[in-house]
């Protein structure tokens, strides 16, 4: 009889005749803190047959800590944020069962789709460009590329504590921050003369073209998978402060930025 007894408690224990939990921890994957009050949403992977296998939900609480008490055995689940521009970086397929450790999961405030956007506080934003691309040539058949609109007033600024987010695995390829870099001489181009411009990751040494990089401080570039593609997350001050351009080799746009802090002229 102890026996009979005994062996009915392992299995109300244990979740042992169809149903177990699992419980994690939600943070925020840029600081590592607990993230309080967020619905997490797990369903099964493959999709089960057994509708009332599908789906469960439940809230993080102050420490972040969450639990699926009744998750169907024998199943996994992916678990999801229904939250806009919140995402869960990696794959977070779950499954009922025991663990010596909490595990964590990452949630990054994120845009829902590809492009270049702009993270301030907790707010997503996403980035216009500025003006079309200007290809021409110098003298000695250098390539010059610029904006064919000069900017002279505000532009959007990376500021401290900001970061600038490169969303989607073709963009984070192709996508380049290089100086714009302002020269108020009278300069012979293929096409003409210009003056009074700003020139698109290079400056003239005389009548030579120069080409001048970013330096970007790789320690302060954060890249994280989210929805199986690359985001990028580059923080206000992996580059010097300046203005910067930024685009693809081919495009035919050009996205102007200010990092650190706007390099607008005080009026």
């Amino acid at each position: 009889m102890r026996n009979i007894v005994y062996s009915l408690f392992l299995a109300t224990v244990c979740g042992c005749g169809g149903s177990s939990g699992y419980s994690g921890q939600l943070v925020n994957g840029m600081s590592g803190e607990p993230l309080n009050g967020v619905r997490i949403v797990a369903r099964s992977s493959p999709p089960s047959t057994d509708l009332t296998c599908q789906v469960r939900e439940v809230t993080s609480d102050e420490s972040g800590g969450f639990a699926f008490s009744d998750l169907c055995r024998d199943q996994s689940y992916v678990l999801t944020v229904p939250t806009p521009n919140l995402h869960l970086s990696g794959t977070n397929t779950i499954a009922s069962g025991e663990s010596t450790e909490v595990p964590k999961h990452s949630a990054w405030r994120s845009p829902d789709g590809s492009g270049i956007f702009r993270l301030s506080e907790d707010k997503v934003q996403p980035i216009p460009t500025f003006a079309d691309v200007a290809r021409d040539e110098a003298l000695d058949g250098s390539p010059v590329l610029y904006p064919d609109m000069k900017p002279t007033g505000r532009v959007i600024t990376i500021a401290a504590g900001d970061h600038l987010i490169i969303s989607g695995k073709n963009w984070v390829k192709g996508q380049q921050l290089k100086p714009l870099i302002s020269d108020e001489k009278r300069r012979r181009l293929a096409s003409g003369f210009i003056t009074n411009h700003v020139y698109i990751g290079l400056k003239f040494d005389g009548a030579k073209v120069q080409r001048v990089d970013g330096e970007l401080d790789i320690s302060k570039v954060t890249d994280v998978l989210i929805r199986g593609e690359g985001v990028r997350f580059i923080a206000h001050d992996a580059l010097p402060e300046g203005r910067y351009a930024l685009m693809a080799e081919d495009d035919q746009r050009v996205t102007i930025l200010d990092f650190g802090a706007s390099q607008a002229p005080a009026k």
